[in-house]
């Protein structure tokens, strides 16, 4: 029996809000309690309070710096040795630089796997490539060296450090194996049925997502630019997110689309059962996976996703509708979500999708392989 711990900042496991983030680790979390041979306690750290590192967060120089790992590491490794600790499971890749204290502390007795929900410099060089305003040439001069500065730090801490990384995509995984790990494994996302009583609104179709979060807001903004008038004439768009003001000013540069601000659980769930199309407008490969997705499956709702949209994902039956252009999927919503017969065939398939995920032992074995 492995005694082990699951590191981790108290929000992301207690915190009512249902982000990406809180699902994914969440989600880790539950896995790794139904594998037998691991009897598993939480440990938490905060986030730093060292005025040297939130100054650098605030000037956009974070290195991997939200946690004061000088100062919570020798209450953690003391944790380690008393309770015979021999499984570290960090999670997210923010956690990282506790790694080099606990093995120069108890070398290869203690297994130290990462749980990553996505590298750093794969949303920043996003946003290196595609930024959203106009940065100065300091600006961006000091985000190529922060680009530099993330990926030394990924690729020295799993050469030297991890004994392996356990990541949310097959493009994570590969990504994962360039920077220099030791052993990686990709964890599908876990699909449940919860479907709802799905009585869609003729062509309705809505978006869900956090609007100041740069692929969401770029993601929707490119779909609607393509909107003909032709099309929200037959179409209407619901967009439902956080802040507000983003939302407000998105239905200020389109006027058709009807803004629904920031909804509780209960409230989309009632929102969403009213769609004829869920729509999942992913066109990079961001960190991490589209959590949303799951849900969206989880409801047993029409689903217009990208490829990118789709990854870390595996199921065996059924199928979403997928468009991978703007214009292309502006196309299928004219098409698809005024039809009642064509949106309740793309309601059967999502709902085939949800009980053809992978099962608790797939899961668990990926993250088995790992620490074995």
């Amino acid at each position: 029996m492995h005694k082990a711990i699951f590191l981790t900042h108290p929000e992301l496991l207690r915190s009512e809000v249902t982000g990406g983030v809180q699902l994914c680790s969440q989600e880790f979390h539950h896995i790794i309690e139904q594998i037998p041979d691991i009897n598993l306690s939480d440990y938490f750290v905060p986030y730093t309070r060292k005025i040297s590192q939130r100054l650098l967060i605030k000037m956009g120089m974070e290195n991997y710096s939200m946690y004061d790992v000088k100062k919570d590491a020798p209450a953690l490794l003391e944790h380690i040795q008393k309770n015979g600790i021999d499984i570290v499971f960090m999670n997210m890749s923010s956690m990282v630089r506790y790694a080099r204290p606990i093995r120069e502390a108890f070398g290869p007795r203690v297994k130290i796997v990462l749980l990553s929900h996505g590298n750093h410099s794969g949303d920043f060089l996003h946003l290196l490539t595609k930024p959203l305003g106009r940065p100065s040439a300091i600006r961006r001069m000091l985000d190529k060296i922060r680009l530099g500065m993330l990926i030394a730090t990924e690729s020295g801490h799993r050469v030297r450090y991890l004994d392996g990384v356990v990541a949310l995509s097959e493009t994570e995984k590969q990504i994962e194996n360039w920077f220099g790990a030791k052993k990686t494994s990709f964890l599908p996302r876990r699909l449940y049925a919860e479907f709802l009583p799905h009585d869609p609104v003729p062509g309705r179709v809505g978006f869900v997502g956090r609007l100041d979060h740069p692929p969401n807001l770029q993601g929707i903004s490119l779909l609607l630019d393509q909107i003909k008038p032709e099309v929200h004439r037959s179409v209407s768009f619901r967009l439902v997110g956080a802040p507000e003001s983003f939302g407000r000013d998105l239905q200020k540069r389109y006027p058709f689309i009807e803004y629904l601000g920031e909804l509780s659980d209960a409230g989309l769930e009632k929102e969403v059962a009213t769609w004829s199309i869920f729509l999942n407008p992913v066109w990079w490969y961001s960190t991490g996976a589209s959590t949303k997705l799951a849900r969206a499956i989880s409801w047993g709702v029409p689903i217009l996703s990208t490829t990118a949209g789709m990854r870390g994902y595996r199921w065996k039956e059924g199928a979403l509708l997928v468009a991978d252009t703007p214009e292309e999927m502006a196309g299928v919503l004219l098409r698809v979500a005024p039809d009642a017969t064509q949106v309740r065939h793309w309601a059967e398939q999502t709902r085939l999708i949800a009980v053809n995920g992978p099962s608790m032992e797939d899961l668990a074995a990926q993250i088995k392989y790992i620490y074995q």
